[in-house]
């Protein structure tokens, strides 16, 4: 049956969609019921769609989508999947503050989470092979200039996913998770054919609007390199990256206003920020083909091992293990990118200080281990001044020290940037004439390019 086509030019933000909308492939694009927002026209923009289409429908079509419809609870309380994510809170019945709070963490869907981690039915252990015995240590000079700029547009076509995931599952258009599953299987090829490209890739950053979705890519592609140095085989590796890829969606259910305050926030705020794991849970309760292991993600990222975390101030037993390993991902990418209140810390400065955290039982000693064994105590990508003097760039890790990786000797020893054919490598554990003498900033050295060394 042929179907119709309807220009995005005739469609308004605010009008709700009166059949379910697709693409020109039948890939569905916007459900039926579900209010348009300017964001989904941006997103549908950005990828080249500027027509859907939709199918005739009849009155036997109108009576089965009618009886089909899920119908989403918060407990007893019911979720209106049209009402824009502004008022998402107030629909589903949800109290501002900390009675909110204390509301949402005695649900029934955190109840079943909880008993399901004390009865270890969600393994979390690394088995069979692991995906390390199948990434790639490419060398610099294996990297052409077109290589690095398909490796920085994959980056940026994955951010557009990104968004676009993010935002139809707070739309609660988004009902099926294998979307999430292909996006999150296309980061984990790229690491096996070069384990080091994704931590290069996480060194982009946005600040404002688009910090969110940056923040959630980037802890991805560090995810997937932490869980790949853990042990972990490629299935359990593509559902890590799954999780991390959504596990701040219910933040998108916390007042912009909040989310990007500069400053430190009330106490009021401050539970409002605390809601969003418990938010995102039921959000993604509704998407199928998601993992089980997902979930605990999104609810128990921001809990830590010495029970001062949130929602519910867990201790490291009762952590989800596949949660712990996207922490230390997610802990790393916050403190080195801007945010509204405060300048980014040093790459090294934010691996220091997760070294630091694992000794006071916030975080797991064996997932920050891992992290450095592919990030090195210099992360990949960081700049650092050598004892000659000459400015490099970290390109790898080093298994035989963590304080000694190699580097892409990018200046000469005043600093000057040398032509990019005379930029040579230094393995400084095989190199005992070099050393690091300092770690500096993201944006030291001017006029060098995301890849440049790589």
């Amino acid at each position: 049956m042929a179907m119709t086509k309807i220009s995005l030019a005739t469609v308004q933000a605010g009008t709700v969609a009166e059949e379910d909308y697709l693409s020109e492939k039948g890939e569905l694009l916007i459900s039926k019921g579900v209010t348009i927002s300017e964001r989904h026209l941006e997103m549908l923009a950005r990828r080249n769609i500027f027509d859907v289409f939709v199918k005739p429908s009849s009155e036997h079509d109108e009576i089965q989508h009618i009886m089909a419809k899920e119908l989403i609870k918060l407990d007893d309380l019911d979720l209106d999947d049209v009402v824009p994510k502004a008022s998402a809170q107030e629909a589903m019945g949800i109290k501002p503050g900390k009675d909110g709070l204390e509301q949402l963490n005695s649900s029934a869907l955190t109840a079943d989470l909880d008993k399901k981690l004390l009865e270890r039915r969600s393994p979390d252990r690394p088995f069979g092979q692991s995906i390390e015995l199948k990434a790639t240590l490419m060398a610099p000079t294996e990297r052409t200039d077109t290589y690095k700029t398909e490796m920085l547009t994959q980056y940026e076509d994955s951010l557009r996913e990104v968004i676009y995931i993010l935002n139809a599952i707070a739309d609660r258009s988004l009902t099926d998770g294998r979307v999430v599953r292909v996006l999150s299987e296309r980061i984990v090829r790229i690491f096996v054919s070069d384990r080091n490209i994704l931590l290069a890739l996480s060194r982009v950053k946005h600040s404002g609007f688009e910090y969110l979705y940056t923040h959630s890519l980037n802890v991805c592609l560090l995810s997937i390199n932490i869980a790949s140095c853990a042990g972990y085989n490629e299935n359990q590796v593509v559902e890590i990256g799954m999780g991390a890829l959504v596990h701040d969606v219910g933040m998108l259910l916390v007042p912009e206003e909040i989310r990007t305050k500069q400053g430190k926030l009330s106490e009021s705020e401050w539970y409002e920020v605390q809601k969003h794991p418990i938010l995102g849970l039921h959000l993604l309760e509704r998407i199928k083909s998601l993992p089980e292991s997902v979930p605990y993600v999104a609810y128990q990222v921001h809990e830590r091992g010495n029970a001062k975390g949130y929602p519910k101030q867990r201790n490291s037993v009762l952590i989800h293990r596949f949660a712990k390993l996207v922490q230390v991902a997610d802990i790393y990418e916050a403190m080195s990118s801007p945010r509204p209140h405060r300048e980014p810390v040093i790459p090294y400065r934010a691996m220091e200080s997760l070294i630091k955290m694992t000794r006071t039982g916030l975080i797991s000693e064996e997932f920050v281990k891992a992290f450095l064994g592919y990030a090195s105590l210099f992360p990949v990508g960081s700049f650092v001044q050598l004892s000659t003097g000459r400015i490099a760039r970290v390109i790898s890790s080093h298994k035989e020290s963590f304080a000694k990786p190699v580097v892409s000797v990018l200046t000469d020893s005043r600093a000057k940037l040398l032509p990019k054919h005379e930029v040579y490598q230094i393995d400084l554990y095989t190199n005992k004439d070099v050393q690091i003498a300092k770690a500096l900033s993201a944006d030291f050295l001017q006029g060098v390019e995301l890849m440049d060394g790589f």
